[in-house]
């Protein structure tokens, strides 16, 4: 059981980092001649390796396309199977988020076991709007009067939209010109999310180079790569250190090297999110280190010498970077 625990932490580490999003898997063991589930519907991608025995699988046509919740569906709404087989030991299969299924293990035969591997849920674009979207009006809110101006007396007891609606059409149109071109990192708490409850990256061993740096000290005249990148996000979010009023932006960094197995998609709120934190002034800096496979520390856009050697030490520390 344990290896095969290791080869699913393999397989969903790999894909982790390919999809750049949780993975999750789970085994179905069903004896014969019966059925798990009814037919329903999932709010992720989903893939299906058999390992054990047959399966007998009825694919439909999504009655929500790429759904965002699981539903069951009754059977005189879904019509005929789109796709009828069965399944065998080392076949796959891929269906899309929204399509409605059912399996069943014929009559007869052995049980049938199989792996479903998941991926993308709560990964729209919608989610992704809904995510940056209070960081871009935060931001503008502090450049721009109108949006720090009151909303009219009884706004909230009014019962026609129509004015309200063309106000907010012009706001939203403002952050639309705000937000074309920028350079600025999106995203935070998908990016946070992402890092703090996925898998840690893939070893054998006692896994001491996830925790203790290897190699040399990186100094000013070092060159340095960038190492475990699928598994770190590169953010940008308020200083969570000072009060609203007063607070500036940071550069923060999140990974997964400390993370455990155990809870592995939990969302456990006691979670520690490991990383760092710098100023706004080292993003050029750190966005070097990540766009070269490798750089001369002395080459950093940073003005002084001293914040060059201090961003790569810190970044060797937490095992992030290795000296060439």
């Amino acid at each position: 059981v344990y290896y095969e625990e290791d080869e699913l932490w393999r397989i969903q580490e790999k894909l982790e980092c390919y999809f750049g999003s949780l993975v999750g898997s789970n085994v179905y063991i069903t004896p014969a001649g019966s059925q798990g589930l009814p037919p329903h519907y999932d709010d992720v991608e989903v893939f299906i390796l058999q390992l054990e025995g047959e399966k007998h699988w009825r694919l439909y046509h999504p009655t929500v396309p790429l759904a965002r919740e699981y539903s069951v569906e009754s059977e005189d709404r879904i019509g005929r199977p789109a796709h009828e087989f069965t399944l065998k030991p080392g076949d796959f299969l891929y269906f899309p988020r929204g399509t409605i299924h059912q399996a069943d293990t014929p009559p007869g035969l052995a049980h049938s076991t199989h792996v479903t591997i998941s991926t993308y849920q709560n990964n729209s674009w919608g989610d992704f709007l809904l995510d940056t979207i209070s960081g871009l009006v935060f931001d503008t809110a502090k450049e721009d009067l109108e949006f720090r101006a009151g909303i009219p007396r009884q706004l909230l007891l009014q019962v026609d939209a129509t004015a309200v609606a063309t106000r907010l059409s012009a706001f939203l149109r403002t952050l639309a010109d705000r937000l074309e071109g920028t350079k600025e990192l999106l995203s935070a708490d998908m990016k946070k999310d992402f890092v703090m409850n996925r898998l840690p990256p893939y070893c054998m061993g006692d896994r001491a180079e996830l925790s203790v740096p290897g190699g040399p000290l990186p100094r000013l005249d070092s060159t340095v790569r960038l190492q475990f990148k699928d598994h770190t996000v590169l953010t940008v979010g308020p200083d969570q250190d000072q009060s609203d009023e007063t607070q500036e932006k940071m550069v923060y960094i999140y990974h997964s090297l400390k993370n455990r197995r155990e809870t592995h998609m939990m969302g456990n709120e006691d979670t520690e999110s490991h990383g760092l934190r710098f100023p706004l002034s080292h993003l050029d800096a750190l966005k070097q280190i990540w766009g070269h496979s490798a750089i001369p520390v002395k080459d950093l856009r940073l003005t002084t010498n001293e914040e060059k050697e201090n961003l790569v030490l810190s970044l060797w520390t937490e095992c992030l970077i290795q000296v060439l």
